[in-house]
């Protein structure tokens, strides 16, 4: 395969303008469905605002649907060590339903280990569930067995360098993809294999790099024992490459694969030289997430903003046998009071990726809010190449008034409570081993470092097991319509037994607009349910105030309001 790349840029290279082509019309981003997606029915009714998606065909992480018995959820990418591990692993498990149920949960290890538990979870609540509190080792597998309906799982992470929340898997499958990934210096890329199922598997791994495609032989039958998790060795993983995108295909059976990346200060500053160069700081934090089981030939990322604190980058790997075409479109809120950016023209030759780094797309001003949309299609007769797609933001926000940690507790992030998802700040330094550039010098950086898979489909209802804010996280939920007519967006608190809309949270949103909601009269420990009129992407993102860390990740939908939207006329 050809390692040159004319319009691939290092993350660390030298710095310029990516050249935008002429767009199509951001209608595409809601008119095209992607190859992969199947049309269960067809929607007559012109006013009916999308069609229903075969669930079946998406393998995206979803809530429990309401008739449901039972559902399993597959949550890795942790470790179970109590306070000395690299990311330790929880789960939260909410319950949006009327009735209380229970919970099976199993943690498996490498090495044969297994233990399992059952809790209750309330009403109209939610309960944790932390990995070594049943089962310690260095990496676990958890495995949610929830019986009824209105169920969605998430894990959370905690470490030394940040933490992270994001669903867990809500299906195994034959095919993974990671479209992003680095184990340049101060970067750690963990790939985690988990087999819940009796009988063992075994995987063929490939990297697409900024240097080129890799196939160790290492990876290639790489076996999985049967209710177990692997980690791939790493001195298997390409070494000191800035860009990796990951292929994991299984040969028999199915599973779940999980990506943990790390970044811990040390590496180098981001950015390049030049008259309008923009530096970050060396990058720290943490991102705990499940792979990508489908490509797509469009995908929606609710929240973006350019700024001197944040940077944004979009990581593309076209797993394909052809050449994709993509264009990526950057929608500001109320876009009719904006510029028009021209979406940024991107190039991927069959299993290649490519970094798009935001911070160098003109006409994006900083300290604004966007959507990102990705289309991808096919020119001079060519057919439309599916991609996967993935969002990361490094943030260095401005600790403007630092917090000691509570009395009688160490600084560093640590595992939160059961009842609020409270994390003490870090007491040390908050910009890591490396040091920030010179014009930088001298201000105080709260780092972070979060992920988040792109949506392929919208829903009419996303479920959120926590909302994300605490005393010591800044948390925001962003609500992106992607459709052609105006939608209503409501919200209800699930906490304490009760389900109750939330005063102040509903919110008209334009056309191809998107909105943050307003969450402040209720608590950190809630629940939410968001409820729309018509196909909307949900978001949560937060941002440590005072210590160090940064998470974002799509709500779960439910899957009986998963719905593409159909071409427009």
């Amino acid at each position: 395969m050809a390692t040159k790349k004319p319009q691939a840029r290092r993350v660390r290279s030298k710095r310029r303008r990516i050249t935008p082509r002429r767009w199509l019309p951001f209608v595409a981003l809601v008119a095209i469905a992607a190859d992969a997606f199947v049309v269960e029915r067809s929607l007559t009714d012109e006013a009916a605002p999308s069609n229903v998606v075969n669930l079946a065909s998406t393998r995206l992480p979803v809530a429990t649907e309401s008739a449901a018995l039972s559902t399993a959820w597959y949550c890795s990418g942790g470790t179970a060590m109590g306070e000395d591990g690299k990311a330790e692993l929880s789960v939260v498990i909410a319950n949006a339903a009327a009735a209380p149920t229970t919970a099976d949960v199993t943690v498996v290890d490498d090495d044969g280990g297994e233990e399992s538990t059952t809790i209750g979870v309330p009403a109209y609540g939610r309960t944790r569930v932390t990995a070594s509190e049943v089962l310690k080792a260095e990496w676990v597998g958890m495995t949610v067995e929830v019986l009824g309906g209105e169920i969605a799982v998430e894990r959370e992470v905690v470490g030394p360098n940040g933490y992270d929340v994001s669903p867990c898997s809500s299906h195994a499958a034959t095919e993974w993809f990671v479209p992003s990934g680095s184990t340049v210096i101060g970067a750690e890329e963990y790939l985690l294999l988990y087999n819940p199922f009796p009988a063992a598997t075994s995987v063929d791994i490939t990297f697409a790099t900024d240097e080129g495609a890799l196939a160790p032989r290492p990876l290639q039958g790489l076996t999985v024992a049967g209710r177990s998790v692997r980690l791939v060795p790493t001195d298997s993983l390409p070494a000191r490459r800035a860009e990796i995108s990951t292929h994991v295909q299984v040969r028999s059976g199915r599973l779940v694969v999980d990506r943990l990346q790390i970044y811990d200060g040390s590496g180098d500053a981001m950015g390049s030289d030049g008259d309008d160069a923009v530096t970050s700081p060396p990058p720290r934090g943490l991102a705990s997430s499940s792979a990508i089981p489908q490509a797509s030939l469009t995908w929606v990322f609710p929240q973006g903003r350019n700024d001197q604190e944040v940077r944004n980058q979009v990581a593309l790997y076209n797993p394909g046998t052809n050449t994709a075409e993509v264009d990526v479109i950057v929608t500001f809120e109320d876009p009719a009071r904006m510029p028009e950016v021209e979406p940024v023209a991107v190039t991927i030759p069959p299993g290649e990726q490519r970094l798009v780094d935001l911070t160098d797309v003109v006409g994006i001003e900083n300290g604004l809010d966007y959507t990102i949309g990705l289309v991808s299609f096919g020119i001079d007769g060519a057919p439309a190449q599916p991609v996967v797609a993935e969002l990361l933001t490094f943030n260095w926000l401005r600790e403007l008034s630092p917090q000691p940690p509570p009395d009688g507790e160490a600084g560093g992030e640590q595992p939160p409570s059961d009842d609020v998802d409270e994390l003490p700040p870090d007491d040390g330094d908050s910009t890591g081993d490396g040091a920030p550039p010179e014009e930088l010098a001298g201000v105080e950086f709260v780092p972070g470092f979060s992920v988040v898979p792109g949506a392929p489909v919208a829903a009419s209802e996303w479920i959120l097991p926590s909302r994300g804010g605490t005393p010591t996280r800044g948390a925001n939920v962003v609500v992106a319509n992607p459709s052609l007519t105006t939608v209503e967006v409501t919200v209800e608190a699930v906490v304490g037994g009760r389900r109750q809309a939330v005063e102040g949270a509903t919110v008209k949103i334009p056309p191809r607009d998107r909105r943050s909601l307003n969450l402040t009269t209720i608590g950190p420990s809630a629940a939410l349910v968001i409820s729309a009129d018509g196909a909307v992407v949900v978001q949560a993102t937060s941002v440590s105030t005072a210590g160090l860390g940064s998470s974002g990740a799509l709500a779960s939908p439910l899957p009986d309001a998963v719905m593409v939207l159909p071409p427009l006329r």
